[in-house]
C-alpha cells in the first residue's frame, strides 16, 4: 500500500468516525397497543392509562355539511366531504351511499374519529377526520 493510499483511507476513517455520533438515534417514546373494539365502542383510552396522546384519538357523533369530492390516486379513491374549514374521510364501509353525490352538498351524521398525524421524525403534521355509521340526513 503506497503512503498516498494510506494517507486517504486515513482521513477517510477520521472523517467518517467524525460524522457518525452527530447522526444519532432518537429514544422512542414507551406505547401500548389499543384495542380496536375499545375504540369502535367509544371508550376513551386515556382513562385507561394508555400511552396515547389527549389529542390523538376523539370519537364524538357530529352533523357535517359539506361538498362531497373524490381524493387520492391508484384504484380506490377516497370519499372526503369538504366543510368550511375541514375535511372528513368517509370510512371504506361507506363510501358507497356517497359515491354517487361527488360534487353536492350534503348533510351527514356520524361517528367522527380525529387522528393526530405526525412525520417521521415526531412533528406534528395535522389531523385527520374520518366519518363512520353515516346517515344522510339531506343533499343538495
Amino acid at each position: 500500500m503506497s503512503n498516498r493510499h494510506f494517507l486517504f483511507f486515513s482521513i477517510f476513517f477520521l472523517c467518517l468516525t467524525a460524522v457518525l455520533p452527530a447522526l444519532g438515534r432518537k429514544e422512542k417514546a414507551e406505547t401500548k397497543t389499543i384495542d380496536i373494539q375499545e375504540i369502535s365502542l367509544g371508550k376513551n383510552a386515556v382513562e385507561k392509562n394508555e400511552a396515547v396522546e389527549p389529542e390523538a384519538m376523539k370519537i364524538v357523533f357530529v352533523q357535517v355539511t359539506g361538498i362531497v369530492r373524490l381524493v387520492g390516486g391508484g384504484p380506490i379513491p377516497e370519499i372526503v366531504i369538504t366543510g368550511p374549514d375541514k375535511e372528513w374521510y368517509v370510512s371504506r364501509e361507506d363510501d358507497r351511499l356517497l359515491r354517487e353525490l361527488q360534487h353536492r352538498t350534503v348533510t351527514v351524521e356520524g361517528y367522527e374519529s380525529v387522528f393526530e398525524l405526525r412525520f417521521a421524525n415526531g412533528l406534528y403534521a395535522g389531523q385527520r377526520r374520518e366519518l363512520k355509521d353515516i346517515k344522510i340526513l339531506n343533499v343538495e
